[in-house]
């Protein structure tokens, strides 16, 4: 979202620039952009904007794995099917991860059922598929696994996991960024399971980083446009359910 969104800035920027006598607010928009641009980049800000996501939540100890779990919940990411791949390079490095917190987990409750969710988005295998393969790849049995095939976004996976995790003990694992707003659509449904946060994209780090690792980046603008995207989310929900809310008590006068 900040990239397509300082491109526009700058694109009316060089509009007002050459097409028109607004020169002043031509240069202010090109400010304005390179600004926000710079700041977006800027690893500093990228890792504090990223921290206030991803510590919302306590990240799920060795000592705090063994739960009794019911149910492991892994929400879907990115996936290709491509079968000149082995299944770990047909899926991103934040479903690997997703996956690994999954499988830690389940090690910890071996009588646990793994649900994976995601859809096919057109591709010959769905993402829940690619995640099933890779599961029975470390012995996890067919019969602890239930695949959501169906699912096109978070909305999509809970409205199915919520039909079996009801009543049972379920942890949730998903990206550390995404995990405050996956666990609001699941109060939502009325259930609340156990978070259990994945691929910390900011840790914290008493390392004194050199300065020039300081200076703005791709890596750090993607960061801040996945918090970005969390951010944008999670306000979209909030006032979906005030929306709700309001037509509820007109239903009442």
């Amino acid at each position: 979202m900040p990239l397509p969104f300082f491109f526009c800035l700058f694109l009316m920027a060089l509009i007002l620039l050459f097409f028109t006598k607004k020169q002043k607010m031509a240069k202010f928009l090109l400010i304005v952009s390179f600004v926000f641009l710079f700041v977006a980049s800027y690893r500093p800000f990228s890792a504090s904007f990223v921290q206030t996501l991803e510590r919302e939540n306590v990240a799920m100890l060795e000592t705090d794995t063994a739960q009794d779990l019911d149910y492991i919940l892994l929400l879907g990411s990115s996936g290709t099917f491509d079968a000149t791949l082995p299944i770990t390079g047909q899926l991103s490095a934040t479903a690997l991860s997703r996956f690994i917190e999954a499988l830690r987990l389940y090690q910890a409750n071996p009588n646990a059922t793994l649900i994976v969710s995601g859809g096919s988005f057109g591709d010959e295998k769905s993402h829940a598929q690619l995640l099933e393969e890779l599961a029975l790849q470390f012995a996890i049995p067919l019969n602890h696994i239930i695949r959501i095939d169906e699912a096109k976004d978070t909305d999509d996976e809970i409205a199915a996991m919520q039909k079996i995790i009801r009543g049972k003990k379920a942890a949730l694992v998903t990206s550390a960024t995404h995990m405050p707003r996956a666990l609001s659509l699941f109060k939502a449904q009325g259930l609340s399971p156990i978070p259990a946060p994945a691929h910390y994209l900011a840790p914290y780090s008493k390392t004194v980083l050199p300065s020039y690792r300081k200076l703005p980046s791709s890596l750090a603008l993607r960061h801040t446009t996945i918090a970005w995207h969390e951010y944008l989310g999670a306000l979209q929900l909030s006032l979906k359910q005030t929306y709700q809310k309001m037509r509820y008590l007109l239903t009442l006068i």
